[in-house]
């Protein structure tokens, strides 16, 4: 199970939906931007970027099957 736990005060889900939210894909480029971080005076630990990274990109396979259809049915 993954753990929407606050790494620096701040919970995982919010760095993946700032990142979204502004148009970027969770992708590599989302791994170096966690690396450019600096947050509370400190950089985020690679274990810190993995787990928010896998947070991001695990979703379930049922759900975005549904989603994908929807999204393709409104559009």
């Amino acid at each position: 199970m993954f753990e929407n736990r606050a790494i620096e005060g701040i919970h995982i889900s919010r760095y993946v939906v700032s990142w979204v939210k502004e148009g970027g894909k969770l992708n590599y480029t989302f791994k170096e931007w966690l690396r450019s971080l600096t947050i509370n005076g400190r950089k985020l630990t690679e274990d810190d970027i993995r787990d928010i990274y896998n947070f991001g990109t695990n979703g379930k396979l049922e759900l975005e099957t549904d989603a994908k259809q929807f999204l393709k049915g409104s559009l």
